[in-house]
């Protein structure tokens, strides 16, 4: 009997899975240190290259798929330890401060669109998320997000200043 691509794909994640459910936490570890061995020794060709197949792949996927892969990583991070999640901040802001211009104006723009394709019931859902999470703060960290904020409208103004025809400059109030 042979089977269809899909059976095939299929019958494979399911032999992965229970493979991987099976593995102690020290073949685990093994596997997670061999692909951050193998990621860092490629090119940045190949790099690049990943990185469009993943990208084909998450667009090729039914909303099924998708829906379970952010399940999925939903559950992984709960179920991290502070330390973990602590890693995963610090690596998220190192390559944020490391982005270049142009990826910067790229994340912008796919942020900007992503949101616009947003129902308003995602949008909702996201101003609760951001309540709660203002809420639960310190009030050292509503501090320092005042003050990061303050940082970069300051920083912004100045930008925008370089940026006027001396005629705006003109009637602006105070040159900053």
């Amino acid at each position: 009997m042979k089977l269809s691509p899909e059976e095939r794909k299929e019958r494979i994640k399911e032999y992965n899975k229970r493979r991987y459910q099976n593995m102690t936490e020290g073949q685990k570890e093994e596997i997670k240190e061999y692909n951050k061995r193998r990621l860092q020794n490629m090119t940045e060709g190949q790099k690049e290259e990943l990185k469009e197949n993943n990208k084909r792949r998450y667009q090729n996927m039914t909303e099924g798929q998708k829906e379970e892969i952010k399940e999925n990583n939903k559950r992984r991070y709960q179920n991290m330890t502070e330390e973990q999640k602590e890693e995963i901040r610090e690596y998220d802001k190192r390559y944020r401060q490391n982005m270049t211009e142009e990826q910067r104006e790229e994340r912008k723009e796919y942020n900007k669109r992503r949101y616009q394709n947003m129902t308003e019931e995602q949008k909702e859902e996201i101003k609760e998320y951001n309540k709660r999470r203002y809420q639960n703060m310190t009030e050292e960290q509503r501090e320092e997000r005042k003050e990061k904020r303050k940082e970069k409208k300051k920083e912004y103004d100045k930008r925008r200043y370089q940026n006027m025809t001396e005629e705006q400059k003109n009637k602006t109030i105070t040159p900053l």
